[in-house]
């Protein structure tokens, strides 16, 4: 492998990071280039997600040597049981994402992303109280298949152990991803197929043209990590 630097993200990232997602993670994610959704739609949410990222130490950015050229992130924020359910006694749901005003397949495809959420603690073990979510894992397409997903996967897992995390969640939605995931360990849970975000008429809201066949919850447990 070149030598990349991996570092953990802080605040000061917040811009570079959210210019390699407008540069790359927009374009080369499968579901998110099967919804035909424009950047300026898109925008937000990556800007939500990066910012609940680094609320924590979890996250991580990837440059090249000279520091100047973002290749990928993993930006992984934290959910707890008991905010959950006390979010959820007073909304309803454990809300990530306010989906009024966006159009109609970006609401369709939100609701999919918050039903990995809402019955994630239904289906993990009772003993899992908070975990780490991975909201984004994106490599430049420049850069891939030389190891540097595999490497942020596993990075900060000691360090979150110590800190009272007890696993790893993820909704993962490219097949590049799913096939990681369960490589490294992860247990599928559950799977929100594609074919279900249709819109009034029926029509298919999201093709996805990598072979994936819908969003999936994948779960693993802090200390099954090496």
């Amino acid at each position: 492998m070149p030598n990349y630097v991996f570092e953990t993200a802080e605040q000061s990232d917040y811009d570079r990071i959210l210019k390699f997602l407008a540069d790359h993670f927009y374009h080369e994610e499968p579901s998110i280039r099967a919804t035909k959704i424009g950047i300026e739609e898109w925008l937000p949410i990556f800007a939500e997600m990066t910012e609940a990222s680094l609320r924590n130490p979890f996250s991580t950015i990837v440059t090249n040597e000279l520091g100047d050229t973002v290749v990928g992130v993993l930006l992984n924020s934290v959910w707890s049981r008991e905010e959950d359910e006390k979010k959820k006694k007073e909304t309803g749901k454990a809300a990530d994402h306010d989906v009024s005003g966006f159009s109609d397949t970006m609401q369709r495809f939100l609701t999919v992303l918050q039903k990995c959420h809402d019955e994630f603690w239904s289906l993990a073990p009772p003993d899992v109280n908070t975990v780490i979510y991975r909201e984004i894992s994106s490599v430049g397409a420049p850069w891939q298949r030389q190891g540097i997903a595999s490497k942020m996967l596993s990075r900060n897992m000691k360090s979150a152990k110590s800190l009272g995390i007890d696993g790893v969640v993820s909704a993962t939605t490219s097949h590049a991803n799913q096939t990681l995931l369960a490589k490294n360990g992860f247990k599928c849970l559950k799977e929100f197929p594609y074919s279900a975000i249709v819109s009034d008429e029926g029509t298919r809201l999201v093709e996805t043209d990598d072979g994936s066949k819908g969003m999936r919850i994948n779960f693993k447990r802090i200390e099954d990590f090496e």
